[in-house]
């Protein structure tokens, strides 16, 4: 069989392989062939077993690929909700620092000299449980 047959039919192929018989061994005829059914049921045999084969593993490819657009889809979203908690968490935290700053003018202000406000800015990052809390949701 040639390349180009691939797609054909089933009756295409029992020719196409009775056609390679008869190039194979010149002294058997066409007839001779198709008179030997046990020959034949094996190769239908032989085609039904590839064919079963070939449709499960498709199945499994697909399941595989559904599988893994799945992950893929639920890594996106993951990521997606660390972005919105990161810039959450940068808005908030540079929120903080302008409360922080415009406090210690106002003290600065009342006072009339500079002022030292001992206060931990809030942090920018986030913290390992949050990433852990982040992706055990996804």
């Amino acid at each position: 069989m040639d390349i180009k047959d691939f797609g054909m039919g089933m009756p295409y192929y029992r020719e196409a392989m009775l056609r390679n018989k008869q190039t194979d061994s010149s002294s058997e005829t066409a007839e001779q062939v198709r008179k030997e059914p046990e020959e034949e049921d094996g190769w239908e045999e032989k085609l039904k077993k590839w064919d079963e084969e070939l449709k499960r593993i498709k199945e499994e490819n697909r399941r595989e690929q559904k599988r893994i657009e799945e992950e893929r889809l639920r890594k996106k979203r993951i990521r997606k909700k660390m972005m919105e908690k990161l810039a959450l968490k940068q808005y908030l935290a540079r929120q903080d620092e302008i409360r922080q700053m415009n406090e210690k003018i106002a003290i600065e202000r009342a006072v009339g000299e500079d002022v030292y406000v001992e206060k931990a800015p809030l942090s920018k990052s986030l913290s390992a449980a949050e990433i852990a809390a982040i992706c055990s949701e996804g």
